[in-house]
């Protein structure tokens, strides 16, 4: 039989390999796994991939199945155990109860004997995580905990805790001149300059790691790149999505468009004039004249009740599947009609059905830069201290926040979503970073939290949107509110 490789994801770099970018990825892992003889080898080849991942491969010489994800959790892969048999899948149907997220906590192993008898299920986790792993937080699977790791991405011993800056901050009254004042300071300056060179990479690597070509184009094998929409981003007009938008502009191939996929739920007048719709004509607004030779496209992906009530019972809760709350809900209704990408191009009038492959989301930025309302109280609470504690666990949890889902939901679409700011590079160099200049909550909403990011923002011409507080898009898209229910986000969430 040989050995087998289900592999879902994109190997962006392998350390001490030349890529070859006629070979898929797919057989690029499969031909280094099958060099691999013991479980040494085969942790030191899944450690040296950079990009997101999930993948399950039966190895025939030792029989032996070995499963996981990536350390972030960035691509779906669900599991239903019992004795006598292991099922895993990228995703099932909502009545299908028995399958769980497979945690994102290393690289799982499972002997298989002749007879078909199952082995002991075997975790070896992340280097960084040893102290973190418990054997029973995921009760439908068993497993035991090897004492040999594998090692993570994310040099969590780099975390800085520094609260001093290598120059003082200044506090000024002048809203106008704050952020000039701090990117007058040298050190500042070359940090932020740093970071977005990072952030310019990270995003190149998401736009160039494809074809080119659309969905249209793909399928008539055209040469790349094609004069179409290839690259799409999930756009509120927030601080996060517009930087994304801006630096897709940038490295796209020329006169290749862009899409902001900008969705609004109706409201009870009628009207799709939610906090999102109009952050997202603003922030549009300033990116048309940073980009004079780049068409830009604001996409409004206008969601109506029925329509919603519709696409949710017979598709989206089976993608949702086995996420249950009404925070999963809202989220997951709100990004799938948003990478499904049918709206109305609002400079034009026209009706757009977005072709791109590839869609930018932000997520991920606001564990690693203080951006939620909890790290403020946080800060409030117990101080710097207590902050970077919150800090440095969030990145522990970070596979916990449920990318696996948005994975689902997003591919459904036959696009590629991809998370710049969870590059491997961008995460570790923030690590590394003051946490002052991170964040610092002595300024106010919508300038201390995410502050290195607010910079890059201003620095790049974003000056508004370098100052948009930070909006929930299950708050921003009004989703929320549309079905008038009183109920709270860890809710299960009961849909008819």
């Amino acid at each position: 039989m040989g050995n087998m490789l289900m592999w879902n994801g994109d190997i962006f770099r392998m350390s001490g390999v030349e890529k070859d970018t006629m070979e898929s990825d797919t057989t690029l892992l499969s031909r280094h796994l099958s060099t691999c003889q013991t479980p040494t080898q085969v942790l030191e080849c899944m450690a040296s991939i950079t990009g997101p991942w999930a993948m399950v491969y039966l190895q025939e010489t030792t029989n032996t199945l070995w499963f996981g994800r990536d350390f972030f959790g960035r691509q779906s892969l669900l599991i239903s155990s019992t004795p006598d048999s292991l099922s895993l899948s990228s995703c099932v149907t909502s009545d299908m109860d028995t399958f769980t997220e497979l945690p994102a906590s290393g690289l799982f192993s499972c002997s298989l004997s002749p007879g078909g008898q199952l082995g002991q299920v075997r975790l070896y986790p992340w280097d960084c995580m040893v102290d973190q792993v418990d054997s029973d937080k995921n009760t439908s699977l068993q497993y035991t905990i090897s004492s040999q790791t594998i090692r993570c991405p994310v040099r969590l011993d780099q975390f800085n805790p520094s609260t001093v800056p290598a120059s003082p901050l200044p506090h000024s009254d002048s809203d106008n001149s704050l952020f000039q004042q701090l990117l007058s300071q040298p050190d500042i300056d070359t940090m932020v300059d740093q970071f977005t060179d990072l952030l310019r990479a990270a995003v190149r690597t998401r736009i160039t790691n494809q074809p080119g070509l659309c969905k249209d184009c793909v399928t008539t094998k055209l040469s790349s790149p094609c004069p179409h929409s290839s690259v799409a981003v999930l756009f509120s007009g927030g601080l996060d999505s517009c930087v994304l938008a801006h630096l897709a502009a940038e490295q796209l191939p020329p006169g290749q468009p862009l899409h902001l996929l900008n969705v609004a739920f109706q409201q009870g007048g009628g009207g799709f004039d939610v906090p999102d719709r109009l952050t997202g004509i603003q922030a549009f607004k300033e990116l048309v004249p940073l980009h004079t030779e780049r068409l830009l496209s604001l996409v409004l992906v206008n969601v109506a009740l029925p329509e919603l009530q519709t696409n949710r019972s017979s598709h989206i809760k089976h993608l949702l599947h086995p996420l249950h709350t009404v925070l999963d809900d809202s989220i997951g209704c709100a990004i799938w009609f948003a990478a499904r990408g049918k709206g109305v191009d609002f400079v034009t009038g026209e009706e757009v059905d977005t072709p791109a492959r590839v869609l930018l989301l932000g997520m991920g930025i606001d564990e690693q830069l203080g951006g939620y309302s909890r790290h403020r109280t946080r800060f409030n609470r117990e101080g710097h201290e207590g902050l970077a504690e919150e800090l440095r666990m969030e990145l522990l949890r970070i596979s916990e926040r449920n990318l696996g889902r948005d994975n689902r939901i997003v591919s459904d679409h036959g696009v590629a979503p991809r998370f710049p700011f969870l590059d491997e590079d961008v995460v570790n160099f923030l690590l590394a970073a003051p946490m002052s200049v991170k964040c610092d909550f002595s300024y106010e909403r919508g300038e201390g939290e995410k502050l290195i990011l607010r910079l890059v923002a201003h620095k790049l011409g974003l000056r508004l949107t370098a100052r948009e507080p930070k909006r929930a898009v299950q708050f921003g898209s009004r989703i929320a509110k549309m079905e008038k229910r009183k109920e709270k986000g860890g809710q299960v969430a009961v849909r008819e």
